[in-house]
């Protein structure tokens, strides 16, 4: 079996759909969160997700936002001005399937949330003493978060030696027949660790494994498609540098 997992998706379209031709046959997908914020295609990423009818769909705190349940003071300017645009753009029936998402998942032997075990919506994990705290807050052997914008992953034991959690490079294969770890695929939409290649993720649980992958997309074209929306050129230029 194997499974995409997806965050960030940051309504843009374009890499959304790069990922999932590139990525080829799955049989779920997994969504941590936010498809929306940022970019400039929230009503055509929340339709396409939805009909991806993904088992696991968390809610992250850019949907959050738009659906009312986070004040938009809580963003800095920028983020802010997206918000309120990206609210503006979706209609009712986005709105309700946003609604819809909880913001917590938990099967089996696998949790996933958009921030982190402690802090569902909020919470970063970018370093491993807040890896360490995070832990005994799930009690599966596996976390999927997102909310970061960079792949990442560690395991519980290097987490409480304080040793810095792991960045895969494209095509790494991560074993979890065993430890406890918390697994980030990255960001679909807007990549924030310097390389601009939509980023997901290949779990593979009957074979204990997940892969990490990245992909080129035409950025040039959600670009193009910011400016005409009338969003921060700051949020435009970040995408071609995966900032």
């Amino acid at each position: 079996m194997r499974i995409l997992i997806i965050s960030d998706i940051h309504a843009n379209l374009v890499a959304l759909e790069a990922v999932l031709q590139d990525a080829g046959r799955v049989e779920d997908v997994w969504s941590v969160g936010d498809i929306v914020g940022y970019g400039p295609r929230p009503r055509e990423c929340v339709e396409l997700v939805r009909v991806l009818c993904p088992n696991v769909s968390v809610i992250g705190n850019h949907d959050w936002a738009c659906i009312g349940r986070l004040s938009l003071e809580e963003f800095n300017p920028v983020a802010r001005f997206a918000s309120y645009w990206t609210t503006m753009q979706l209609q009712a029936e986005h709105l309700q399937y946003l609604e819809s998402l909880p913001n917590r998942i938990i099967d089996r032997d696998w949790t996933a949330v958009h921030g982190s075990p402690r802090h569902p919506i909020w919470e970063y994990i970018y370093n491993a003493r807040i890896a360490a705290l995070n832990f005994p807050a799930f009690d599966t052997q596996l976390c999927f978060v997102g909310h970061t914008h960079v792949p990442l992953y560690i395991r519980e034991d290097e987490a409480q030696a304080n040793i810095a959690p792991h960045h895969p490079a494209d095509g790494e294969v991560l074993d979890v027949s065993d430890g406890r770890y918390i697994i980030n695929p990255g960001a679909v939409g807007q990549p924030r660790d310097g390389d601009p290649r939509a980023a997901y993720a290949i779990f593979e649980p009957e074979q204990r494994r997940v892969t990490f992958h990245r992909i080129e997309y035409r950025v040039a074209e959600t670009q193009a498609q910011m400016r005409e929306a009338g969003l921060p050129e700051s949020l435009v230029t970040r995408l071609a540098v995966g900032v």
